[in-house]
């Protein structure tokens, strides 16, 4: 069974958001966030959208029609999550896959990449 709820609450918490935080983005309150992720309360299809758009997937996946692979953020910081973020918009904005060179907008963002997760062994040792 597909939970709404905890679809919402996944995508909140890899964004490293609290729902006031949420809310505040989506000119919503806080408790119509914590009510949906506890599944006492349906968003409305306005709202739908605005999550949609807001944590960049189709209203498909986020309403449970289409199953999109999913990889746990949790242990990451803010701005390698943002990283990830970035990835994820430049890679499915249009076709650019399909290329073999790199952009140099997304040379950047790997390097950003490496920079990141690569400082993050340093500070692990």
């Amino acid at each position: 069974m597909y939970d709404l709820g905890e679809k919402i609450k996944l995508l909140r918490t890899a964004r490293g958001l609290t729902q006031t935080q949420l809310a505040k983005k989506l000119n919503l309150s806080k408790s119509s966030i914590s009510k949906y992720e506890s599944g006492q309360k349906f968003p409305t299809l306005e709202t739908l959208i605005n999550l949609a758009a807001f944590f960049h997937t189709s209203l498909d996946e986020l309403v449970g029609l289409e199953k999109g692979a999913t990889i746990s953020v949790s242990g990451l910081t803010p701005s390698q999550l943002a990283i990830i973020e970035s990835l994820l918009v430049e890679f499915r904005s249009d076709k650019k896959l399909k290329k073999i060179i790199m952009t140099p907008h997304q040379k950047n963002i790997f390097d950003n990449m490496l920079i990141e997760f690569l400082s993050l062994d340093d500070k692990s040792k």
